[in-house]
């Protein structure tokens, strides 16, 4: 049984930090190194993103909300002055958009055929401020 965080850790995250190094790439002509140092990866990683042999496992860059939050977050580790920490946040809620819109589901299905991913909503983000309060009730 796959939790949607190792979806999100396995397809989605990658595929979204390959779009930020393209990005790098061919919009601010950074280098493998300075894209790396950046994203807080390795240049490895990132030849691997751009070889296409990682972060491939879904395609997000249709979905415009996606894209444009992908675009923030390259513009702002381009900037000399760019904060990571608005990068990291904006990371996380793409993150949580892609789950909340079930953009993983056809991807679950293909990596776990027995699971019934119709009517499933492991996805909906149930834990909004309140939904941590009604954990803090729950018995022991």
């Amino acid at each position: 049984m796959l939790n949607p965080y190792e979806i999100v850790s396995r397809s989605a995250l990658p595929a979204l930090r390959a779009m930020v190094s393209k990005r790098l790439k061919d919009r601010y002509s950074m280098t493998q190194q300075q894209i790396a140092t950046r994203m807080g990866i390795t240049q490895a990683s990132v030849s691997n993103y751009a070889r296409k042999a990682r972060g491939v496992m879904i395609d997000l860059e249709m979905d415009p909300t996606v894209a444009k939050a992908v675009d923030r977050v390259a513009s702002i580790l381009a900037s000399e002055t760019g904060d990571e920490r608005e990068a990291v946040r904006t990371m996380t809620e793409v993150c949580d958009y892609i789950r909340f819109n079930h953009l993983m589901c056809s991807l679950h299905r293909d990596l776990e055929p027995g699971f019934m991913v119709e009517g499933c909503d492991a996805c909906d983000g149930f834990l909004t401020v309140k939904g941590f309060e009604r954990l803090k009730t729950l018995p022991s």
